[in-house]
């Protein structure tokens, strides 16, 4: 894995979806050691409830960094869109790092938001495309700009039926809905890889590890790793270079599941994809 210097981070403008729990606190955390600019976080809390986090935050960034954090419901795509609007106005420069890791396990039940479409799907696919296309060009704006969206091993057992995405057919489990998701975000981040909007930008996905989380065991009896172990593996991904269309097992890269691969798969995906986004999206890039 090539490596950029440190400093890539250090005074840079960062933004991490999902950092009041599991991996996402933990990779925070990391984060704001690394003394960036301005790390803007996200969670689906009020601003009341994070408090203790947003203040462990800033005592890492120490005074030259600034905290930011953003409340978003993954479940509405309006707050997805809101959630976009918000980065931009906080971040004027522009984002040098966009994490994508807000996730949810599959619900027992097959289960939809309000929006109409099957939780799972939403919350780990359709709501990370949507605030990364809505972000593109603030992402590497005049400079290196680097995404890094947070995959999962489940990807290499699933299948992307384009007829039933939202798997509203039989055959529906957690599991199944989660791996689909992260196979969709995994072909997709290859797709983004081969259309990124200027050179400057990096789009990679990750496996961050089996980690010991309460999404792990809402859906898996097994054990795992630290939230810390998966916030490294996070780290040295956003700090790796030259890399564009990778995707990493832990620190390790790897070939993905051959669908994310597929050139027609990855078309037909997008074209759905941005079908189903169309309410919240501008109609130039819907």
């Amino acid at each position: 894995m090539p490596y950029c210097d440190r400093m890539r981070l250090t005074g840079s403008t960062i933004v991490l979806t999902g950092a009041t729990s599991g991996i996402g606190r933990a990779t925070a955390l990391e984060l704001a050691a690394l003394r960036p600019r301005r790390l803007v976080v996200h969670g689906p809390q009020p601003p009341g409830e994070v408090t203790t986090l947003v203040g462990e935050l800033s005592a890492a960034a120490g005074r030259g960094g600034e905290v930011v954090y953003l409340a978003a419901d993954y479940g509405v795509l309006d707050d997805v869109a809101a959630l976009a609007s918000a980065v931009r106005a906080a971040c004027p420069e522009g984002v040098d790092l966009l994490v994508n890791n807000a996730a949810r396990p599959g619900p027992r039940t097959r289960t939809l938001t309000g929006d109409g479409h099957e939780a799972t799907w939403q919350t780990n696919y359709l709501a990370p495309v949507a605030l990364t296309t809505l972000l593109l060009d603030a992402v590497g704006a005049g400079r290196a700009g680097r995404i890094v969206n947070v995959a999962s091993a489940t990807h290499f057992s699933a299948e992307l039926r384009l007829d039933d995405l939202e798997l509203a057919g039989p055959g529906y489990s957690p599991a199944s809905a989660y791996a689909r998701s992260k196979l969709a975000l995994v072909t997709w981040s290859c797709r983004l890889a081969g259309h990124r909007p200027r050179p400057t930008v990096e789009v990679v996905s990750a496996h961050p590890g089996v980690i010991a989380t309460p999404l792990l065991h809402a859906m898996f009896s097994i054990g795992g790793d630290t939230p810390e172990h998966a916030a490294g593996n996070l780290l040295a991904v956003a700090r790796a270079d030259g890399d564009n269309g990778t995707y990493y097992d832990e620190r390790r890269p790897v070939t993905p599941n051959p669908i994310a691969l597929d050139s027609v798969a990855q078309e037909l995906l997008d074209q759905l994809t941005r079908r189903a986004l169309a309410p919240v999206l501008p109609a130039a890039t819907a």
